[in-house]
């Protein structure tokens, strides 16, 4: 065990930027990029040599998006256009909603989120349901 240690620690240094939370737009950009890549290399398999760094970067991807999100402050409304801002998501991208016409009254005010779109973007996003209820 102390040898598997001491290699970890040797190789740290490589290691840390690659799961660290990122703290701007292109680190959180950057770590979804390597994200992909070692989904597509690693991710398919049960056991695959890399799942502990996948988790690692998920976990750091949602603490990101957390934080960002804690940041917000608004209605629902708001946090929902931020998370398409922040996610690069165009309206026609938000099918759990419904039609792109759904969508567009929703995000002009016209509409109000029903609970099935709540839940929808909570999900979609990895955020509580309470990030798009009006306080």
């Amino acid at each position: 065990m102390e040898a598997t240690l001491k290699t970890a620690v040797e190789h740290w240094e490589m290691v840390a930027p690659v799961i660290a939370t990122p703290q701007t737009k292109d680190d959180y950009h950057m770590l979804l990029a390597n994200f992909e890549q070692a989904m597509n290399l690693f991710g398919k398999r049960d056991n695959g040599p890399l799942n502990g760094l996948i988790v690692a970067m998920s976990n750091a991807a949602t603490e990101y998006e957390d934080n960002a999100t804690k940041k917000l402050k608004g209605n629902g409304l708001d946090a929902l256009r931020y998370l398409m801002k922040l996610h690069q998501i165009q309206q026609s991208n938000l099918k759990e909603i419904g039609s792109q016409g759904v969508v567009s009254e929703i995000l002009n005010g016209k509409r109000s989120l029903t609970l099935r779109h709540i839940q929808a973007l909570a999900k979609r996003f990895n955020v509580s349901p309470s990030t798009f209820i009006d306080e």
